[in-house]
């Protein structure tokens, strides 16, 4: 199933961002429009640091919440950010009902978070919630699910798949997804083709082994993979090079050139999965016309970009400064 949002038109000079943010194993993006509305996908948190969004971001209006799975680690902080942020609508997966969430979560119960999607779905009705319709001033959604009881009847295979797409640059996340609920989800004339308009993969399961779908990579074939995961607990986590062997790469102007590449013209060297493990918080802003910036905020000796502008204009506009860019067409 399918759904999507309609933006207003865009300002010539402005921006979408989207920020996903370091919550360990868990997930939290913060995507913002060129007129700063706010939509977030997940409100999962870090102890350890402590990052909460709830704190980050009390008191300020998120148009949506998406929930894109719902355990525990995609919304352990929904009962402070329900509290201390404005929502103008949630988005779930409509088919998860509040009977069907508690039958799957009666062996391992309900923490927290998921004990309160329950609460407000109960009070508030579930699926598409409030007024969710909000636009981002020219940022536009498409979510696709697979429903409870007909196709799964697991949270991971019932996350929602979601599209966000931008001046001609598209980005998905893949909440927990498993192989099984992607080969579903490709029964979907309309998913197949968002599929060919993607730059970036925000790979499912945080980018473990079960969400690797050799059918939907052979479609995606996204220019960069970026896991959203923490500290390594489990062997499979160990999925980097299977992603890098199906993601196009961008130009690290980070690291050094090296005189045996033959990656591109300038001899740098290809980025092609970037972690929030390694790399902190990762921000990508792209423009009204496709081009796309990306910046990590640690793991790296001085603040660097990844884009779609070419190799030349950048090097030469940015004097020395370190980026990593795509010289991809798409």
């Amino acid at each position: 199933m399918q759904c999507g949002s309609n933006g207003l038109a865009r300002g010539a000079d402005k921006d979408m961002r989207v920020e996903i943010h370091d919550v360990d194993h868990g997930g939290c993006t913060v995507i913002t429009g060129p007129w700063g509305h706010r939509l977030m996908l997940d409100c999962g948190h870090s102890a350890d640091r402590p990052w909460f969004p709830s704190i980050a971001y009390r008191g300020q209006r998120f148009e949506t919440l998406m929930l894109l799975n719902l355990d525990e680690d995609h919304c352990e902080d929904l009962p402070y950010l329900w509290r201390d942020c404005p929502l103008g609508g949630i988005v779930s997966n409509p088919t998860v009902t509040v009977p069907a969430l508690r039958a799957m979560k009666a062996k391992s119960g309900m923490r927290a978070g998921v004990a309160k999607a329950a609460e407000i779905f109960e009070s508030h009705g579930h699926g598409f919630i409030g007024n969710w319709s909000h636009n981002l001033g020219g940022v536009q959604w498409h979510a696709f699910w697979n429903r409870y009881g007909i196709d799964f009847a697991d949270t991971n295979n019932l996350s929602l798949a979601v599209f966000m797409s931008f001046g001609g640059f598209t980005i998905l996340f893949g909440g927990d997804l498993e192989k099984e609920g992607w080969r579903k989800l490709l029964l979907i004339p309309g998913f197949r083709q968002k599929l060919t308009t993607t730059k970036i993969y925000v790979a499912s399961h945080h980018g473990r082994d079960n969400g690797c779908c050799d059918e939907l990579l052979k479609i995606c074939q996204p220019e960069l993979v970026i896991f959203s995961d923490g500290a390594k607990q489990y062997q499979t986590q160990e999925t980097r090079s299977w992603y890098a062997g199906r993601a196009t790469g961008i130009i690290n102007y980070l690291a050094p050139a090296s005189p045996l590449s033959s990656a591109n013209a300038l001899r740098l060297p290809m980025r092609k999965v970037m972690t929030t493990r390694r790399d902190g918080t990762i921000t990508v802003d792209v423009g009204t016309d496709g081009r796309y910036v990306v910046t990590p905020t640690k793991a790296l000796p001085q603040s660097g970009l990844l884009s779609s502008m070419s190799a030349t204009s950048l090097s030469q506009s940015l004097s020395g400064l370190g980026v990593l860019s795509s010289l991809s067409g798409r």
